[in-house]
């Protein structure tokens, strides 16, 4: 999972419970990083002798919030995002408990920023109770989530294995440890830097610091108090103009039912894939989720306003995403989702790129911003495809349909030929990852 944890430059972290020391899980973070690292504190200061601040090379601190919306919390999120290579996002009040205007929390704003999360597991006798409720909670909102654990944690019955561990025996798991970003030879060739981007890129500073100033003057008008460090230089990225490009409700949807033949095809792909994961991969078989229900899966149609093809709804009723927040991984690296993650994805790219469209219906995410989709467009006809927010949507190098796709994953963990020529099945505690070759 390292991987995708190395292109997520977002993370939250978050408590068990209010008792954990986060700022411990901040340090160690950020003195492992191997790019800036910046932080937002909702609700609490970092103090000047905080021990985690030396490791940092910016702080945003918003000790009060409740006159702040989602979307303006958002927007100072991917605003440090710009001039730093990792961003911690920490509220010490809890992932589930309101904290700004229309009640948002902090597992809103990880949806809304696509972060994944870092719980952070302390001692005492309800410690693995509240650390596994906690998964759970994540896993609802679609969120993945790495455990460290400080003090005296019995880590063999977390529910997952910890990624981390803090205090005396020290040490993070790799996935945990932010690089600069590297691109895979094989897999993408990116075009030369154009005059437009240069552009862009300029325009990009400027709106950074637009953005810095109108947040000041915002708060400035509250009691609200507001402070920012920077240390180091700003990384042009230029900023996309969130958009609702994606009405819900829109008007009456037909909704899909597979046929027999549909669904019949479909569940052989995927007792071909349960098969495989069952004799070499058990961790990740026990991740598959249940399957979603029809009524369910006919709400979420008309609320995207738009029909499913039929084979992802077979899919769907097959299994429900993953019943974790990550253990098996569609290939190259996608985690397939549950319906509730594919509305938050939706409407996620929805707002925040004008390269979507309503009829795209995404049905598998990385933790990097990428996802997998299906064209409900006019003459998509259910072809997959893949989206980046930097790239737009792409349909080269995948199959026409979401079945065509599950048979070929089965045939690759069969034969152990590399999906795709590029992507071979591998195995490592149980777990299925895909190998770069």
């Amino acid at each position: 999972m390292d991987r995708g944890w190395a292109g997520a430059r977002i993370w939250i972290v978050v408590g068990a419970s209010a008792d954990v020391e986060w700022r411990a899980a901040v340090g160690a973070l950020a003195s492992a990083a191997e790019v800036p690292v910046g932080l937002v504190s909702v609700g609490a200061v970092v103090d000047d002798d905080d021990p985690a601040r030396g490791h940092l090379a910016g702080v945003l601190e918003l000790p009060e919030v409740s006159r702040l919306g989602l979307e303006q919390a958002r927007d100072l999120v991917v605003a440090l995002r710009q001039a730093h290579g990792l961003v911690l996002v920490v509220a010490p009040e809890g992932l589930l408990v309101p904290l700004g205007a229309d009640g948002w929390t902090l597992a809103d704003l990880a949806e809304a920023v696509r972060a994944p999360a870092v719980v952070v597991s302390g001692g005492g006798p309800d410690a693995v109770n509240r650390t596994t409720l906690m998964l759970g909670a994540l896993a609802g909102h679609g969120i993945a989530a790495a455990v460290v654990t400080v003090g005296d944690v019995d880590e063999q019955m977390l529910p997952v294995r910890p990624a981390g561990r803090l205090g005396d025996e020290q040490w993070l798991d790799d996935m945990l440890v932010a690089r600069a970003a590297v691109t895979p030879a094989v897999l993408y060739t990116k075009p030369a830097v154009s005059g437009q981007r240069i552009v862009l890129a300029l325009v990009a500073v400027f709106a950074f610091m637009v953005l810095l100033v109108c947040g000041i003057a915002w708060f400035g008008r509250s009691t609200a108090e507001l402070s920012i460090t920077r240390d180091a230089a700003p990384v042009p990225v230029p900023r996309r103009t969130p958009q609702s490009i994606c009405p819900e409700n829109a008007g009456p949807v037909t909704v899909t039912r597979p046929d027999a033949a549909t669904t019949a095809r479909v569940d052989k792909a995927w007792q071909r894939i349960e098969a495989w994961l069952a004799a070499h991969a058990p961790v990740s078989a026990g991740t598959l989720g249940r399957p979603a229900p029809h009524d369910r899966i006919d709400a979420l149609q008309r609320r995207m306003s738009v029909a499913f093809p039929a084979d992802l709804v077979a899919s769907l009723r097959r299994h429900d995403g993953l019943s974790a927040a990550f253990g098996f991984d569609l290939p190259p690296f996608y985690m397939p989702a549950a319906l509730n993650g594919i509305l938050a994805e939706w409407q996620a790219n929805c707002r925040t790129s004008g390269a979507w469209d309503k009829g795209l219906v995404p049905f598998a995410r990385t933790l990097d911003g990428g996802c997998l989709l299906v064209d409900q467009r006019p003459g998509g006809h259910g072809r997959v495809g893949e989206y980046f927010p930097e790239d737009g949507v792409s349909f080269e190098r995948w199959p026409a349909s979401v079945t065509e796709f599950l048979e070929q994953t089965a045939k690759a963990l069969e034969t152990g030929r590399p999906y795709g020529g590029h992507f071979r099945p591998r195995v490592a505690d149980g777990t299925l990852d895909w190998e770069i070759v």
